[in-house]
């Protein structure tokens, strides 16, 4: 196994991509200051992991401090406060203020209302609106906080943020941070079938019926508790609550624990993905780590528009990267690239 070679055009459009993420971050995250980066994904939802490597590393590059990070259900304001000072909270992208995922929006208005002082920067996130009400409900999220940075990964999910948040709120168009990682490694000697499916199974689905004769699966899931990774993590953030004066070193401890969680999860998402010659999938992120990987890939719609939003803002010029309205034609396109596949080696 050995990393991707990409085509140059590919190489090219990371490289532009992640620039651009970089700019938008580095006008937002000061390096002079400690960030707060939240919340630590424990979940098997790989495109998650993805995410929470590429911003770390990231913020390594610039030798920004993570002075607090922790799960949902172990964040501690208190400790947060005291842990970031005037520094930086950063949220984590993904499906982040409506309520399709309305524990994301909670945490937001939990700590936006404990830290008016602080800046708040939300990851490239989809912020699609669903109706009148998840609108009413999001711009009451950060309650006339000052210094609030939402990014949006398409333009639609930007143009919903604007019509909904009030005019305290910044709102700008940022590529998704998964597109900063570096080419994945392909085992094409593990290939197992032509074409392997990647499916929701929630409520974001579109309710396609699964094909027949198709491995059909979801992403790995997460790892068992007594993984050592997991239990370091555990551990560091018993100890952290248990012995406030050693936070600093605990929280690096941590950060560092949730780290492996992470590279561990992608590593398992890049050998599911080794099964297959083409990848379908109605995930968002899949499609990411198959172009990482230059591998064959096509995008099918979810229910709420999500996917086919950041295929217009992102995805659209990949080599390897299709889109396809329904299982159907989806099949079709991914035979043909199979055979495409087969016959390059």
């Amino acid at each position: 196994m050995t990393m991707t070679h990409l085509p140059a055009d590919d190489q090219a459009l990371f490289a532009r991509q992640s620039a651009g993420i970089c700019a938008a971050l580095d006008a937002y995250i000061p390096a002079d200051k400690p960030v707060a980066f939240i919340p630590f994904p424990f979940d098997g939802n790989v495109g998650n992991h993805m995410m929470w490597i590429a911003v770390n590393d990231y913020l390594k590059a610039r030798g920004i401090k993570v002075a607090y990070t922790a799960q949902p259900w172990t964040l501690n304001l208190q400790h947060l406060k005291r842990a970031v000072g005037d520094g930086t909270i950063v949220f984590l992208g993904g499906v982040s203020v409506s309520r399709l995922w309305p524990w994301h929006a909670e945490l937001k208005r939990k700590v936006a209302a404990a830290c008016p002082d602080n800046r708040l920067i939300s990851l490239p996130s989809t912020m699609i609106l669903i109706d009148d009400e998840d609108r009413a409900e999001a711009a009451t999220l950060f309650s006339g906080h000052a210094d609030v940075h939402m990014l949006a990964r398409d333009e639609l999910s930007a143009a919903h943020a604007r019509a909904a948040f009030p005019d305290n709120v910044n709102v700008e168009t940022v590529h998704d941070t998964a597109f900063m990682l570096p080419p994945q490694p392909r085992d094409k000697a593990a290939v197992e079938m032509d074409i392997i499916w990647l499916a929701r199974d929630d409520h974001e689905g579109a309710g396609f019926a699964r094909p027949d004769n198709i491995m059909v699966f979801d992403w790995p899931s997460a790892l068992a508790l007594n993984h050592p990774s997991v239990l370091a993590s555990r551990a560091c953030s018993k100890a952290r609550d248990l012995a406030p004066a050693l936070n600093p070193g605990l929280n690096r401890a941590l950060n560092g624990a949730y780290r492996s969680v992470s590279r561990t999860m992608l590593r398992r998402g890049n050998q599911a993905l080794d099964r297959g010659r083409v990848l379908v999938t109605d995930r968002l992120h899949p499609h990411v780590l198959a172009a990482l990987r230059g591998q064959f890939c096509v995008m099918l719609p979810d229910l709420y528009g999500k996917n086919r939003a950041v295929w217009d803002y992102s995805s659209e010029a990949y080599s390897t990267i299709y889109w396809a309205d329904d299982p159907e034609q989806a099949l079709a396109l991914a035979r043909d690239l199979a055979a495409q596949d087969a016959a390059t080696g």
